[in-house]
């Protein structure tokens, strides 16, 4: 390769030599990348290499280019072509920011600015042939020393975006199942009950008529009953707490947390401020639903005797930390939760639908949970 690219130097004219080698590069005869510089054009080839690096990026399901000091791709794999709808002679020579939204642009330059610095990585509107936008990711980096070459990367987020929205369709799809489930518990069952009550009163009532085997039986029945009226209110309210829509956030965390420590025997110090407000519905089921699933998580796994749950609002941001002093989460275990999207998976994705972030930290010393959240 280097021969051949000697001997094409010695016998062409410098500006002739230069249009040929970025044809060539263009059409994929070479393995090379060439930036237009002021003194002319620079040739880039991956020395040492045993699989060269054109055969290495055209084999990739991302789309890549590589862009000169303007901006202007001198370079895209099969990839990008492809998913611009385009061929590679129609996308060479333009600048990147011709294939995004307008709204983008100001981004793209900032990204392109930071490159110089360190990578930079950002989500743009990708412009297709036809004039549709579809979700990208765009990641940079230098390519060469004197930082006149870059290399952008382009993922398609399409079907991330549309599972992302499945998943948050199907989230709110459960909240409105349980409270539906909730609603016909404390109803249509509780009125169930309530009437099995009053009969049995009735009964009650003539109890001296019976023999005390039978009076005993039915004085029992009153008892069940009471305690079956009182385990559909629990469920009921576990499912979707109604103080959570009359009285907000901090009287419904309140209540759970009081009846979580009545039932595991775990002592939980709620600190939240008495004059936290009301935050979206959307928001106050989602920290709920957190504070919810850690405290499960401590009952069933940790083995601590005592969490504590604190809240508190930053400017624009809140802070939900959860923590026990248990025996911890394993790492292996983290990440299984995590890529089964139960679990801590499950609790970063609904943060993730509100814009927020999950970080958990542990050791043999207990767990701590912290989500963070932008608040209006």
């Amino acid at each position: 390769m280097k021969s051949e690219m000697k001997q094409f130097q010695d016998s062409v004219p410098l500006m002739e030599e230069a249009e040929q080698t970025l044809h060539a590069i263009r059409q994929g005869a070479v393995d090379a990348f060439v930036v237009e510089e002021a003194e002319g054009h620079r040739v880039y080839t991956l020395e040492g290499s045993d699989l060269p690096y054109s055969a290495l990026v055209e084999r990739m399901q991302q789309g890549a280019a590589m862009l000169d000091g303007l901006g202007c791709v001198v370079y895209c794999n099969l990839s990008l072509a492809k998913l611009l709808g385009m061929s590679r002679q129609m996308v060479i020579g333009r600048l990147l920011q011709d294939f995004l939204a307008p709204a983008d642009q100001a981004e793209c330059q900032r990204l392109l600015h930071e490159t110089q610095i360190g990578s930079s990585e950002g989500e743009m509107q990708l412009r297709l042939a036809d004039g549709s936008l579809i979700p990208a990711n765009f990641s940079f980096s230098i390519l060469s020393r004197d930082k006149s070459a870059t290399g952008v990367l382009i993922t398609d987020l399409t079907v991330s975006k549309q599972q992302a929205e499945f998943a948050s369709r199907l989230q709110n799809m459960q909240d409105e199942e349980r409270k539906r489930i909730a609603r016909e518990l404390h109803d249509s069952v509780g009125q169930l009950l309530a009437a099995i009550s009053m009969n049995i009163g009735l009964v009650q009532s003539q109890s001296h008529l019976l023999d005390s085997r039978a009076a005993r039986a039915v004085s029992d029945n009153a008892m069940l009953v009471e305690q079956v009226s009182s385990e559909i209110r629990t469920i009921s309210h576990l499912l979707h707490p109604p103080l959570l829509d009359l009285a907000g956030l901090r009287s419904a965390l309140r209540w759970y947390v009081d009846g979580f420590s009545e039932r595991s025997k775990i002592k939980v110090d709620l600190e939240i401020p008495a004059d936290f407000g009301r935050l979206t519905a959307e928001m106050e089921i989602a920290i709920f639903r957190i504070v919810q699933e850690c405290l499960t998580n401590i009952h069933r796994h940790s083995g601590s005797d005592a969490a504590s749950i604190r809240l508190r609002k930053e400017g624009n941001e809140l802070m939900v930390q959860v923590r026990d002093n248990g025996k911890g989460i394993p790492e292996e275990k983290q990440r299984e939760l995590t890529a089964s999207g139960l679990g801590f998976g499950g609790m970063r994705e609904r943060l993730r639908q509100l814009g927020g972030t999950l970080e958990v930290q542990s050791d043999g010393t207990g767990t701590l949970v912290s989500a963070m959240l932008k608040v209006a």
